[in-house]
């Protein structure tokens, strides 16, 4: 499972098993949208090839992956817009328009989950800021009650100066 980076040049691997099956290609290498993983990304609908070693899909995998002898992408669509993938692969039999179905049904849901995360993420980013905020006008607050409950003193003849500026001798 992957998702689109911020410049939607390439996916950020969220989850990746390869099943036990020996992979030298280093997780942290960058992963393009291209080949057959681009045709879910433009289609925003689940793709797949039976015969995945045969197929010129295969000249986009680097040197050391997993041998895939079948391979479905289904897209994680948001507002229309492929947003991050699901890929299966090696499965026993060959894929078919129901294990797309399904597939893409299932990205749906993780679709609907990751909008759910964003949505909360942003609410609690926002807490954050409005209780920061009210903080601070509560510190300004206390700090006007303070100001206000000062009196003007002349620290020669020792008056006070009223609101109207008049000076009065203090009792």
């Amino acid at each position: 499972m992957a998702l689109l980076n911020d410049d939607g040049s390439e996916n950020e691997v969220l989850f990746l098993e390869a099943g036990g099956l020996p992979c030298t290609v280093a997780p942290e290498l960058p992963m393009p949208i291209r080949g057959l993983r681009a045709q879910a990304y433009h289609k925003n609908e689940a793709v797949y090839e039976n015969d995945f070693m045969a197929s010129h899909w295969v000249d986009f995998m680097p040197k050391g992956h997993v041998v895939l002898k079948n391979v479905l992408f289904a897209p994680l669509v948001l507002d229309g817009k492929t947003v991050g993938i699901i890929g299966l692969a090696n499965k026993a039999r060959d894929f078919t328009p129901r294990d797309a179905d399904m597939a893409s049904r299932f990205g749906e849901l993780a679709a609907i989950a990751l909008q759910n995360s964003i949505i909360q993420e942003q609410r609690d980013r926002l807490e954050r800021e409005q209780e920061a905020t009210i903080r601070q006008l509560r510190d300004a607050l206390d700090h006007v009650k303070t100001l206000s409950g000062l009196l003007p003193m002349c620290s020669i003849c020792k008056k006070v100066r009223d609101d109207q500026g008049y000076w009065n001798k203090l009792e």
